[in-house]
């Protein structure tokens, strides 16, 4: 017979088993509400009536992906929309065209990653699809291929298992696989479309200034812009929106005009020259785009299953005190666009090379930990891409510091000035994500303009500006400290000062294993999956039951 003792404990585990997932159920909801914001999704269909639109000019200070769909937003709430860009050809008929994928040599002076690999999450696309509803059309007029999304992970050469099965009413999500030259000139070409927004240009110019209203300084009046001849030019401003990238030249005109600054900082604020952090993991990647002809791509030797994949191989080396010590490698091999191939490799430190060829890609992949041997059909793939050398364009990178601006902790702040993607954070290009990061604050700028509507009518409410940073915190602030903790365990990251590269060692613990347990566990697989498409939410991987597997495998199993 069991002991008193026994038959408590079997009782009391179902049942604290139970309630456990009862909360995670709970809670999953209410993080998906604040940090995800998928029903919002929706609301970008929904704008103001002509007559309900707030006078005057919202001025986008950079024409690039968030500052093209800050626009976009912003044409549903204001008069006038005027993006300020300073490259000159982005305001020519070149920077419009439909094919915009074969602006693979065209140089992008101001955009690092013009010609690098870019992924474009399912999160992404449905955004999109809620700003164009047209977006099917002009993918296809485009050539630009929309596809379930299926990125083909792998840890050290193990595939992550597909979670078809949590998907059989609707399908996987989709998305558009296209260059990151293909993607800005698509949606530069629907955003700056005369036909469907009348009340939207682009001018060329350099913003170096903002002005504040005399007659309130709590909100900023004028945009000031140098154009290409050197002139200086003033634009009235009914809201000011940094899109000025990495550059984050927002701070520096806040700063000029003693915004930002306080007699006291209570609670969390802090002063302007404070709000900024960063970290840089030392990481290096080259990106190889060939262009193939259509009789090449016909030859590629993929197995039946895949002809109609764009992703052909995305592999992650998996943790090991010798993968760790090189660098941990990363291999990505995808269809773009019409007939384009990237391959990809990247690792953090200086210990492994940079591929610039197909020698050097082989070299690459046979470097790489995998207990998984590569399947015959990669090599053949690559004797493909050999005949196409001489297309070859190489973009090779050493990414800055990762920096994150942290305006919602700021005091004093003008109340029509907004800052929107990498002008507000950067985060790990490996992880995919900028371009829902992108939407992310763009979907917080609609949502407090479509509540500013409400309390407010057609002017921008005195907390405008707190407001909004408070909800795009809510929206991206995570994406920051869920890459910091996997960017910490490659030990050549310089962290945020005061920390140090130990926080997070049991989160990286569990996602290693999570990784590790993905290609043959359904539920790992389904839980790494949602992670890159962009919808899951920050405690998916944290199920009651996967929690359980992982703790299992890690500490009892060992494998």
């Amino acid at each position: 017979m069991l002991s008193t003792k026994a038959s408590a404990l079997l009782l009391v585990l179902p049942a604290t088993y139970g309630l456990s997932l009862v909360a995670w159920h709970v809670l999953r909801r209410v993080l998906i509400a604040k940090h995800i914001g998928s029903a919002n999704l929706i609301r970008l269909k929904s704008g103001r009536e002509e007559d309900e639109k707030i006078p005057g000019t919202a001025v986008i200070c950079g024409g690039s992906i968030a500052g093209l769909l800050a626009a976009r937003v912003c044409r549903e709430h204001f008069e006038r929309v005027v993006i300020v860009e300073a490259e000159p050809w982005l305001a020519t008929d070149e920077a419009l065209r439909v094919d915009g994928w074969k602006l693979l040599r065209q140089p992008r002076a101001r955009l690092m990653q013009w010609n690098s690999l870019h992924s474009s999450q399912p999160f992404f696309f449905a955004g999109l699809q809620n700003l164009f509803p047209n977006i099917g059309e002009e993918c296809e007029r485009s050539k630009i291929p929309v596809r379930h999304w299926n990125p083909r992970y792998a840890t050290s050469g193990a595939l992550w298992r597909l979670p078809t099965y949590a998907y059989k009413k609707t399908g996987l999500p989709k998305t558009m696989f296209t260059s990151r030259h293909g993607l800005e000139t698509f949606l530069r070409r629907l955003v700056l479309d005369k036909d469907a927004y009348p009340n939207m240009e682009i001018l060329t110019g350099t913003v170096t200034d903002v002005l504040p209203d005399e007659a309130d300084p709590s909100r900023l009046s004028k945009v000031v812009y140098r154009t290409e001849a050197g002139a200086t030019e003033e634009i009235s401003a009914a809201l000011v929106a940094d899109c000025t990238g990495p550059t984050r030249a927002g701070v520096k005109w806040l700063g000029r005009h003693g915004y930002g600054t306080a007699p006291s900082y209570p609670g969390d604020t802090l002063p302007l020259d404070q709000l900024k952090i960063s970290l840089d993991q030392k990481l290096h990647y080259s990106s190889i785009t060939y262009s193939l002809t259509q009789e090449q791509m016909d030859r590629l030797p993929l197995p039946a299953d895949m002809k109609d994949d764009r992703p052909i191989l995305t592999n992650l080396e998996d943790v090991t005190e010798a993968s760790v010590a090189s660098g941990r490698g990363y291999l990505v091999i995808w269809r773009k666009d019409e007939n384009q191939i990237v391959a990809f490799t990247g690792h953090t430190g200086s210990v492994r090379f940079l591929a610039s060829t197909v020698d050097h890609l082989r070299e690459y992949a046979l470097s790489m930990h995998s207990p998984q041997p590569y399947p015959d059909w990669l090599w053949g793939v690559l004797d493909v891409l050999e005949e196409a050398q001489d297309t070859a364009v190489v973009s090779q990178l050493k990414v800055p510091p990762t920096t994150y601006i942290r305006y919602a902790r700021g005091t004093n702040l003008p109340s029509n000035f907004v800052a929107l993607g990498d002008s507000v954070m950067t985060v790990n290009p490996i992880f995919g994500e900028g371009c829902t990061k992108a939407m992310r604050c763009v979907l917080a700028l609609h949502i407090e303009l479509l509540r500013a509507q409400k309390t407010s009518g057609r002017v921008l409410p005195s907390t405008f500006a707190k407001d909004f940073f408070a909800e795009e915190r809510d929206k991206t602030e995570w994406l920051w400290d869920n890459t910091r903790v996997a960017d910490y365990g490659a030990p050549t990251t310089e962290p945020i000062s005061g920390e140090s590269l130990s926080e997070g060692a049991g989160l990286r613990w569990y996602i290693m294993w999570l990784q590790r347990l993905a290609p043959f566990d359904d539920h790992a697989g389904l839980a790494m999956y949602s992670a890159v498409t962009g919808f899951a939410s920050p405690i998916d991987a944290l199920h009651p039951n996967l929690v359980a597997k992982i703790l299992w495998h890690g500490l009892v199993l060992g494998k």
